[in-house]
């Protein structure tokens, strides 16, 4: 859920920086965008890891791999194709607006989901996440 958030905030950053014609606030829009996606990232595959069983492990985490790529480069793509006709600032404006919304979307999915686990739940996952990090071997 903070990695959602931090790229919310990231995108209204950069929208801002786009605004304001401010390099600085293109550099502290892009950080906090790239901490967002860093941040769900790693508990999108921690989820995964989680919730397969060892044997088949290695075939979700390929299709979750071929979905990322698919999801951060194909609004990439899009909005290549449609700056030659919208320009690059209305271009930019609209895609800052997309992962902003779909973020925001994910953030409150996210909460709503988090505020319906009984938190003897949410104590027992957290308990247990701590203590295998704390256990695992180190290279």
């Amino acid at each position: 859920m903070s990695g959602a958030i931090l790229l919310t905030l990231g995108a209204l950053g950069l929208a801002a920086a786009l605004a304001l014609a401010s390099p600085s606030a293109f550099i502290g829009g892009s950080i906090i965008s790239g901490l967002g996606v860093g941040l769900t990232f790693n508990g999108t595959l921690r989820a995964i890891s989680a919730a397969t069983a060892a044997k088949s492990r290695s075939e979700v985490f390929s299709a979750a791999y071929v979905v990322s790529y698919a999801a951060l480069s194909l609004p990439s793509l899009a909005a290549g194709l449609a700056a030659p006709s919208w320009g690059l600032e209305t271009t930019s404006y609209l895609y800052t607006a997309f992962v902003a919304a779909l973020s925001l979307t994910a953030a409150l999915h996210a909460g709503r989901r988090l505020a319906a686990t009984p938190l003897t739940v949410r104590e027992t996952v957290w308990k247990r996440n701590r203590h295998a990090s704390h256990h695992r071997t180190r290279p």
